[in-house]
């Protein structure tokens, strides 16, 4: 047999280029797929094995979501593009002629309704904060007030009690005013001392009024007719007087939210008490619990490749990329001192 006269580097990088050529060829589509369902399918049996504890730690997730998440800088163009594609979608045709009982149904809003009525002591609650605000009590306040005056001048209250007011009122509070000058005043004066001295008993009675009053059917039978009312209309009317600026000054507020919410100690216990109910959960069980409740299959897998591997394998070769990877990867090998010893006490 005649000896070689390649040298030992020629015969490395002969090696090298058919090893390349060899893995393209392996890195069409069709191959890759097969390649990729039996691989699967082996690591899959492999995992189901194993447990969760065994391949993550509770520290090294709440370390990634505290890098990736809290930490990591956010681009301001994500809350642009945000924006941007909110306008879009929010002035498409689609969008503004979409009828709201297309995106939810009659039987779904009921649901909620009845879900929502179960909450009595958060309802009650609520209502109590409410009619406990300084703008509930001017509320009630105010309508009392011009209710109670409007009585006095209308009914002629004060004809009874006052000579001559009789003729007067039949020209209005006005004339009133101009003619007996202290009398609307002391009226008025009158009606809101008795608001303010009345104004704790009027905000009880209101609660208990509400609370009374307020059954679970009644409430029901509101939300419903309001629904009634909504459930034909289009997005477009429902979304009248919010313009694109509004929207995409919402995105940027809940943006700038976002910035300091994932800073917050609440968000820091959150996801880390989240993450420690997964481990209690399925860190001591094998990935095959894990797997089977999220409905991970080797199926599904296969099912994303090949919905997604084609064009990307196909752009990869075309534009040498993939070639490039590979001679990358593997010439560190074939250029080795240990690969060119092997190959030069080969060739002796």
């Amino acid at each position: 047999m005649a000896k070689s006269t390649l040298s030992p580097e020629d015969i490395a990088n002969n090696l090298l280029e058919l090893h390349i050529q060899h893995e393209l060829a392996a890195l069409d589509s069709a191959t890759f797929i097969s390649w990729l369902q039996d691989e699967t399918e082996t690591v899959f049996q492999w995992l189901q094995t194993l447990k969760l504890n065994q391949l993550v730690t509770q520290q090294s997730i709440n370390e990634t979501i505290h890098s990736n998440v809290v930490e990591r800088e956010i681009p301001g163009s994500i809350a642009e593009i945000a924006g941007e594609a909110a306008t879009k979608l929010f002035t498409s045709e689609q969008h503004k002629n979409t009828r709201l009982n297309e995106i939810i149904t009659s039987q779904e809003v009921e649901a909620f309704v009845d879900k929502a009525l179960e909450l009595q002591e958060q309802r009650t609650e609520g209502l109590n904060r409410i009619i406990d605000l300084p703008i509930y009590t001017d509320l009630i306040s105010g309508v009392l007030y011009q209710a109670i005056v409007n009585y006095i001048y209308d009914n002629n209250i004060l004809s009874k009690k006052v000579p001559g007011v009789s003729s007067m009122l039949k020209f209005g509070s006005s004339m009133i005013s101009k003619t007996v000058p202290k009398l609307e005043g002391a009226v008025e004066d009158n009606v809101k001392s008795y608001i303010s001295n009345n104004l704790g008993l009027i905000i009880t009675e209101s609660k208990s009024f509400l609370e009374n009053n307020m059954t679970d059917e009644e409430l029901k039978t509101s939300a419903m007719d309001l629904w009634d009312f909504v459930e034909g209309k289009s997005l477009g009317e429902l979304q009248t007087g919010i313009d694109s600026l509004d929207l995409s000054e919402f995105v940027v507020l809940g943006y700038e939210f976002w910035l300091r919410f994932r800073k917050s100690e609440y968000f820091k216990q959150s996801y880390e008490l989240i993450v420690e109910y997964f481990f209690d959960k399925y860190g001591d069980n094998t990935l095959q619990v894990l797997f089977d409740d999220f409905m991970m299959t080797p199926e599904r897998i296969k099912e994303e490749t090949e919905r997604f591997a084609p064009q990307v394998l196909s752009e990869l070769k075309e534009s040498g990329q993939l070639e490039g990877l590979l001679r990358r990867r593997l010439a560190s090998f074939y250029t080795s001192s240990a690969a060119i010893e092997c190959l030069t006490k080969g060739s002796k």
